[in-house]
């Protein structure tokens, strides 16, 4: 068995990997490095035969995993298949096509432009899309995905090829947020283990910490008159921060923000439940509930 990382090997970025083993070639993610324009941005491509490869495993929309694939997929001679689940494909939809609108406002050159939007959805078209604890079978590989926590629809995939299992994590929290549940542990031991370790050897405060920072630092500013701008660029982390509960109640009789209020909104009562019936995401009821009940407790100042 051969693993090649193409990226993200010593880097945060591009993380895209190849695993070869009894005659499969399968394509770990394929992000681009959100540091550099065009070409510069792409995994290393070319010490790889794109003909070759049987198919990728997408974990989840995050564009430092996903927003390789259209050029890997339209502009090379790959003529495998695209897994990924869901709520993966939908929000890749919505990020991939902003990314090519704010590389439009960059002005880049011709040359760096890796895609266009009639390849992002040519691409979209050729992905297949697959369910958690769903197993599918490719050749000589079997393979399923676990819940990964992390952002909506993010998995980690488990892979039994030739008699050996492997377990590929992409990014994974195991600690439950105010949307969704830590990542699953799975019930049996992989022969190999390939993990994200952007973190690994940091501590973090707790979540409760965490929030009580960041809730009191608004609440600081906004009761002496201030505003708050907070620079949340990653779509699910973003969702983390405005939806906290812990905002609504300490903040929100003080706070005017209405498009905050009406995105969060938004989210928590359709955007979220609809993925979740959708995708069999897993997922703490009580917690959509309670996330539902507190905004639609201050949703008369959103009026």
């Amino acid at each position: 068995m051969t693993f090649t990382p193409l990226g993200a090997g010593q880097e945060v970025g591009r993380s895209c990997h190849v695993l070869e083993f009894r005659g499969m070639n399968i394509l770990l993610d394929v992000g681009i490095h959100p540091g550099y324009d065009g070409l510069n941005g792409l995994p290393y491509l070319d010490r790889i035969e794109p003909d070759q490869i049987d198919l990728i495993l997408i974990t989840h929309f995050h564009l430092d995993h996903a927003a390789s694939l259209p050029y890997f997929t339209e502009r090379t001679s790959f003529k495998g298949r695209i897994f990924m689940t869901h709520p993966t494909k939908a929000v890749m939809r919505l990020l991939l096509g902003d990314y090519l609108r704010l590389m439009q406002m960059k002005n880049v050159k011709p040359e760096d432009t890796l895609y266009t939007e009639a390849d992002l959805l040519s691409c979209l078209d050729k992905v297949e899309l697959i369910d958690y604890h769903t197993t599918v079978t490719v050749g000589g590989l079997s393979f399923h995905a676990l819940n990964a926590g992390h952002v909506l629809g993010a998995c980690m995939f488990w892979m039994d090829i030739g008699g050996r299992t492997v377990l590929y994590t992409g990014d994974y929290s195991m600690e439950d947020d105010r949307h969704l549940s830590a990542a699953e542990i799975p019930h049996k031991k992989p022969d190999l283990l390939i993990v994200e370790a952007t973190f690994g050897v940091q501590v973090h405060a707790s979540r409760a910490e965490r929030e009580a920072r960041f809730t009191g630092t608004i609440e600081r500013v906004v009761t002496r008159g201030g505003r708050c701008l907070i620079p949340v660029f990653a779509l699910g982390r973003a969702q983390v921060s405005v939806s906290c509960c812990t905002i609504w109640k300490n903040v929100a009789e003080t706070c005017l923000m209405p498009i905050a209020r009406i995105l969060t909104l938004l989210y928590c009562l359709y955007f979220l439940p609809f993925f979740l019936r959708s995708s069999g995401t897993v997922v703490d009821s009580r917690r959509i509930l309670a996330s539902q009940s507190a905004l639609a407790e201050h949703s008369n100042l959103v009026r």
